[in-house]
């Protein structure tokens, strides 16, 4: 590191506070009180000369007005829930380690983004469905003879759905290594793009079938089964003894991190105590034959987090997992169907699954307890044994049961919550409709003095001429919301602050470790002078992390950039992370962005004034475990 002070650029970053522990969502005692509590504390975010300026945040901030993703329900459906959140009431400071060796303070603004949470779970009408039409990968491993539910149709599903059952290969058999064609792994793992390494994991995961089959015929679309021939498949992810360590180890809560369920007799019922979930009082609600639910594993079990965080990059959304622990002869949920693309995995055990058709196509809410009268005749009814997967997609209903000389230990993962075409649109036509009518003088005109007596619910059955002309010029006005090619990126970069506010923090390999923050160290000498071991120079080679470690974003004309490095493991535990930036910062961001994966030495980055003071900006990012160096540092 050189010895002369340096300037600290606009990057020595801080958190807004974490939500207090009161404004924890109490989950499934009381579903009518459920909501996701809004942090009103004031943020303090810090001006470019070091000052502090104060003021709650811009409306505008708002990652997600409906945060579907945090809700606790009565009813919450297995296979559905994210990873839960415990918030605490402080959250620590972030600040560059370059903040030690420079007495200007760092130009750090915070980003206190409010949360809202909509709490929506509807009954579904009565089930229609649609003659099925099977297929199978041989006729001798048939999942069900070919059969006609003869019901009225519903429209909007297809009358023909292909539900495969697929027989699992170890990694590195021929049909694991079809459906990775073209995945193969990098050896050089710091050299590795993360998206083709979530894709690659995912490959696996369904292998034979490949994924260019799984996309085609089965995502979003119907439901499958990978029949594994060998168990312990996912043994390294979860088990017993796992859990066991993980309740002593960590303080676990009824509620906020593991719920205890029941059904019985068509009725269900969440069973927590108050506080702290201890392994005598969790396994004895098991041996009592109720469920087990553990709804954030991933923040306390390494192996499954890294499996997550693999699979997030790929998908570009939060992917979450629950652990559900069942006794022989028991069923802990009552059907339903989800809000998110489903994969379940069998680690322990066997499971029977029945899945049942869709009452609507890719609903954007779970649903809540279904009766049986409600559900028909399944389309799938199978046995999961340890290693199997099942995937299905969001609105097909299912329900699972143990067997009478089995227990069962599965993990769900889920995807896709709140990924659709709806909300970007959600984000759009705000910004459509503010620029438009700044544009439109036609918009900016008052309404028609009789309009509120012609309009309403309450003259919806007048046909008059004067009614049907007002009508015809609001949607001719209509016409004017056009949305633009910028508008497009900014409600998608807006959409995309979702992703880096939820993503799990990247885990880091070995590879990685020597080469990033995380691995960095500080000596003292005997007169208590610190040294660090690395030092960036013009011809240090860097790149991003990870390929969605970052994004910008524009708004309101000023330009931001989010980053999840400094994520926590729980759900949304703290506000979102971001820097604000000038344009030519936003250059070197850019360029980073579109190199990846290949590295770029510094002096090759876009310039910005002078190149101490680009060396700067990048060695602060790299502080800020955004950027990983090519070569690790020499001792000092």
């Amino acid at each position: 590191m050189s010895a002369k002070n340096k300037k600290v650029s606009a990057f020595g970053a801080y958190r807004g506070s974490a939500t207090s522990k009161n404004d924890v969502q109490k989950g499934t005692k009381n579903a009518n009180k459920n909501g996701a509590a809004k942090n009103n504390n004031n943020r303090n975010l810090a001006a470019k000369n070091g000052g502090k300026q104060k003021g709650p945040p811009k409306k505008n901030e708002t990652p997600a007005n409906s945060r579907e993703s945090l809700k606790r329900r009565n009813e919450e459906a297995e296979g559905s829930k994210p990873i839960g959140a415990k918030r605490t009431s402080s959250t620590p400071v972030g600040q560059s380690t370059s903040a030690a060796r420079t007495t200007q303070q760092p130009k750090a603004p915070s980003c206190p983004l409010k949360r809202n949470m909509v709490m929506s779970c509807p009954l579904p009408s009565k089930k229609n469905t649609v003659p099925v039409k099977v297929e199978v990968a041989s006729p001798n491993r048939a999942l069900l003879p070919p059969q006609s539910i003869k019901k009225e149709p519903v429209a909007s599903i297809p009358s023909s759905i292909k539900i495969r059952l697929i027989k699992s290969v170890q990694p590195g058999g021929d049909a694991g290594a079809e459906a990775g064609a073209g995945l193969e792994p990098c050896h050089e793992v710091h050299k590795e793009n993360s998206i083709e390494v979530g894709k690659r994991t995912l490959a696996q995961l369904i292998a034979p079938m490949t994924m260019a089959t799984f996309l085609r015929d089965h995502w979003e679309k119907s439901p499958f089964r990978v029949k594994t021939t060998t168990s312990g498949g996912f043994s390294n992810l979860v088990s017993f003894k796992m859990i066991d360590q993980m309740l002593i180890q960590n303080h676990v809560e009824y509620t906020t991190n593991i719920d205890v369920t029941s059904y019985e007799d068509g009725v269900r019922k969440t069973l927590n105590p108050d506080g702290r979930a201890l392994p005598p009082s969790v396994w004895a609600h098991y041996q009592r034959g109720c469920s087990i639910r553990i709804l954030n594993p991933s923040s306390y079990l390494v192996q499954l987090r890294q499996l997550c965080v693999k699979l997030q990059e790929f998908f570009h959304c939060l992917v979450g997992a629950n652990v559900y622990l069942t006794p022989p002869e028991s069923q802990g949920f009552a059907p339903h169907y989800d809000d998110i693309e489903a994969f379940v995995l069998q680690v322990e055990g066997k499971k029977r699954w029945r899945i049942y058709f869709p009452t609507k196509e890719l609903p954007r809410e779970s649903s809540g307890n279904l009766s049986q009268t409600e559900l028909g005749d399944p389309i799938m009814d199978i046995v999961l044994k340890p290693g199997d997967l099942l995937y299905f997609p969001r609105g097909w209903i299912h329900q699972a049961i143990t067997e009478k000389d089995s227990h069962s230990l599965h993990i769900t993962l889920s995807a896709y919550q709140q990924q659709s075409y709806a909300n970007l649109m959600e984000k759009l036509m705000p910004l459509v409709v503010k620029e438009s009518v700044e544009q439109t003088l036609k918009l900016r005109k008052g309404l028609p003095l009789d309009i509120f007596q012609n309009l309403g619910v309450a003259n919806a059955e007048w046909k008059g001429a004067h009614r049907q002309k007002l009508i015809q010029h609001i949607q001719n006005l209509a016409q004017c919301l056009v949305p633009t090619e910028g508008q497009i990126d900014r409600a998608l970069d807006q959409l995309a602050i979702k992703f880096q506010h939820e993503a799990l923090p990247p885990t880091i390999a070995p590879q990685e470790l020597k080469r990033t923050v995380f691995g960095a160290q500080a000596t003292v000498d005997k007169n208590g002078h610190c040294s660090l071991d690395y030092e960036l120079t013009e011809g240090t080679a860097v790149r991003l992390l990870r390929a969605n470690i970052v994004r910008l974003t524009v708004d309101e004309d000023v330009l931001r950039c989010y980053y999840y490095t400094d994520n926590g493991l729980e759900y949304c535990k703290y506000e979102p992370n971001f820097f604000e930036l000038e344009p030519f910062h936003g250059t070197v961001i850019e360029t980073l962005i579109h190199a990846y994966p290949e590295y770029t030495e510094i002096k090759d980055l876009p310039p910005m004034g002078n190149d101490e003071d680009r060396l700067e900006f990048v060695e602060a990012l790299w502080e800020r475990g955004i950027l990983m160096v090519e070569k690790p540092f020499k001792k000092l």
